[in-house]
């Protein structure tokens, strides 16, 4: 189950990538030769215009084959012969399109768990708050004396809280009597942290915003994890492959749905934010590329391009192979 469920996930978070260079494609005239989901032998295919739609036997994502895309074509719908917005755009679409689906995500996840208030639920193993003399449900009111009315607006209180040489100072409401706690925080990859769970109320109106905050908060989660690697605070043992994106699946899975749809978001801000970095072989390198074009006022060649990109391409495939070692060695 874990593996289907798996499969499904990347299925989704891949196909709606490659959905979303097609409909730009199309848009701006393109011609697109294929677009399959799933890989490997068809199952089925049907050809509607220029364009053939494939089913394909192993579920393991999907691709949209543009005319001219990695060769030279003399077609002036190819995308070689497309202008640089057109095909900045067509790339850029992928990695937008997870971003989407993130989002989506996220707004039904809170709309199944709900959106968090700052009420106390429960407390984590060796939690500060608990030390400190916290309650189950007590409503905190303020952090270090300013008033807080969401748990959003909690967390990112206690990230202002930047001398760790003093507690916080948490007010909290209990028996309709205020009172006013001094919580020396942990400190967890960068965040000042309580050790509480909050309480969570159903609003899926309120998951919109809750749902966008969640997802710029996520990206800067990994603009920090990219800078902690490139400076050494991080090991490139922490990074995980997708046997590892598999077993998290079914742990996700197994806490239920809403956790599974967390996840799914998750992921899909993971494809949308990695692709966008200027790696050969990722549509980042290609976006790098068509601006480089762009400012010199003519493309690279052909030739030099696809051999970087197939230079990338090893050495992606390398660090996925090392990250999927260590995701072995893990579970055993």
């Amino acid at each position: 189950m874990t593996i289907i469920l798996a499969l499904l996930v990347f299925l989704i978070v891949i196909v709606f990538h490659e959905l979303g260079h097609f409909s730009v494609a199309k848009w701006v005239g393109i011609r697109v030769l294929e677009f399959s989901v799933g890989m490997g032998p068809a199952l089925w295919q049907k050809a509607k215009g220029e364009t053939t739609y494939s089913l394909r036997a192993l579920p393991l994502g999907g691709y949209c084959a543009m005319e001219g895309e990695d060769e030279a074509s003399d077609d002036e719908a190819s995308f070689t012969n497309a202008k640089p917005g057109q095909r900045f755009l067509t790339i850029l679409a992928g990695p937008m399109m997870n971003l989407v689906i993130a989002y989506i995500c996220f707004v039904l996840f809170l709309g199944v768990q709900g959106v968090a208030v700052p009420v106390v639920q429960d407390f984590s193993v060796n939690s500060p708050a608990a030390e400190a003399g916290m309650q189950g449900g007590d409503r905190i009111t303020a952090i270090d004396g300013e008033n807080v009315t969401s748990g959003k607006q909690l967390v990112d209180l206690l990230q202002r809280h930047t001398d760790l040489t003093r507690p916080v100072q948490v007010t909290v409401l209990r028996d309709n009597t205020s009172k006013t706690i001094a919580v020396q925080p942990d400190i967890e990859q960068g965040k000042v942290l309580l050790g509480i769970t909050m309480q969570r109320k159903s609003d899926f109106l309120g998951a919109f915003g809750a749902a966008w905050s969640m997802l710029w908060d996520t990206l800067f989660s990994l603009f920090t994890i990219l800078q902690r690697l490139f400076t050494g605070a991080l090991s490139i043992n922490a990074l995980s492959g997708p046997i590892g994106v598999v077993s998290m699946i079914g742990q996700a899975a197994q806490k239920g749905f809403s956790q599974l749809l967390f996840f799914t978001g998750y992921i899909s801000l993971n494809l949308a934010f990695f692709n966008l970095l200027p790696i050969p072989a990722l549509d980042g390198f290609t976006l790098w590329l068509i601006a480089l074009e762009k400012l010199r006022g003519k493309p690279l060649s052909m030739k030099v391009e696809n051999g970087i990109k197939v230079a990338g391409f090893a050495l992606l495939i390398g660090l996925i192979l090392f990250v999927s070692f260590k995701d072995i060695l893990r579970l055993i």
